[in-house]
C-alpha cells in the first residue's frame, strides 16, 4: 500500500503548481517495476497533479536514457516528479531547466554540483574531479510531462559495470564530504527536502520561463571548455559556449556558433 506524504491544496484551490497554497503530495511505494510508470498510472486516474510525485524504495524495471537499465537497489532515491506543460517545460528546455532545479535544491546542503548537459548532475570532489550523481529522464504521456529522478545516496555502479562509452565514473553522496550533513538524510526525508525547494524556487520567481537558462548556465559542466558531442554516428567538437533559448547545447565550432539538441557530452580527448 502506499504512503502519502504531505497533505494535497487548500479545498477549492486550483492544482495548476502556479498557487502558491499548493502544497505537493509525494506518493511512497515499496518495490516497483517503474516508478515512471507507477507515476503516469496515478496521473491518469487524476491522483497525480503538476509537481506532486511518486518516490519508491527499488525499482525492478528502472530505466534510463535510451531506455538503458537503471539498477535500483534499496537506499538510493528514485522519484517521478509531475511537471507543469508551461515554459520553459513545453518544449527541448524541459531537461536542462528540471536539471537547473535539481542542482540548485542540492547545491543548498553544500554540494558542489553541476549540470552535464542535457540530463546528468554531476558532484565535484575536494580533487575537483567530476563524478555522476544523478540523472534525470523526461517522459510525456497523454500531455502529463513526469521527470523520472535517480540520485546515489548510498550506492554508486562501479567503474567496471558501467558502460564501456561513460563519459564520467559515478558516485554518491555519502563518499562525498562526509561532514555535510546531508549524507544522514534517507533518500526519501532527501526527496522530500528536495522537491519543496525544486518547487519553491519555481512559483518564488515570476521571471523563471526567461531566467532559468542564465541559472543553468552558470551550472553547466565544462562551459568554455573544448568539447566533444556524439549523435548515433555524428561526432561534433567544439568550444562550450552555453545553452541556447531551446535549451539546445551551444558550440563554437571554428568561429561558428551552432545549436545541438540532443547527443552524447564529453570533454574532448584531446584536452584531457
Amino acid at each position: 500500500m502506499p504512503v502519502i506524504c504531505h497533505s494535497h491544496q487548500p479545498e477549492g484551490s486550483a492544482a495548476t503548481g502556479a498557487d502558491k497554497n499548493f502544497v505537493p503530495r509525494i506518493w511512497r511505494f515499496g518495490q516497483v517495476g517503474s516508478c515512471l510508470d507507477t507515476a503516469a498510472n496515478l496521473a491518469a486516474r487524476g491522483w497525480l497533479e503538476p509537481w506532486d510525485s511518486v518516490q519508491v524504495y527499488s525499482q525492478t524495471s528502472g530505466r534510463g536514457q535510451l531506455r538503458r537499465q537503471w539498477h535500483s537497489p534499496v537506499g538510493n532515491l528514485y522519484a517521478a516528479l509531475r511537471i507543469p506543460m508551461t515554459p520553459p517545460f513545453d518544449g527541448t528546455a524541459a531537461a536542462p531547466a528540471v536539471g537547473m532545479l535539481l542542482a540548485e535544491a542540492l547545491a543548498q546542503d553544500g554540494w558542489q554540483v553541476k549540470l552535464k548537459w542535457p540530463n546528468d548532475l554531476v558532484v565535484c570532489d575536494a580533487d575537483r574531479q567530476s563524478q555522476k550523481v544523478a540523472g534525470i529522464l523526461l517522459e510525456e504521456r497523454g500531455g502529463v510531462l513526469l521527470a523520472g529522478i535517480g540520485i546515489n545516496v548510498c550506492w554508486a555502479p562501479p567503474a567496471e559495470q558501467m558502460r564501456a562509452d561513460a563519459a564520467l565514473e559515478a558516485t554518491c553522496l555519502k563518499n562525498l564530504h562526509k561532514s555535510i550533513s546531508i549524507v544522514h538524510y534517507t533518500a526519501e526525508a532527501l526527496w522530500q527536502t528536495l522537491v519543496k525547494r525544486m518547487f519553491s524556487a519555481y512559483i518564488g520567481c515570476h521571471s523563471f520561463p526567461e531566467g532559468w537558462r542564465n541559472r543553468a548556465e552558470s551550472l553547466l559542466l565544462w562551459r568554455g571548455e573544448n568539447v566533444e558531442l556524439r549523435d548515433d554516428d555524428r561526432i561534433v567538437r567544439g568550444w562550450l559556449a552555453g545553452l541556447g533559448t531551446s535549451g539546445g547545447l551551444c558550440l563554437n565550432i571554428n568561429g561558428r556558433l551552432e545549436e545541438f539538441i540532443c547527443g552524447s557530452l564529453r570533454l574532448n580527448p584531446a584536452q584531457k
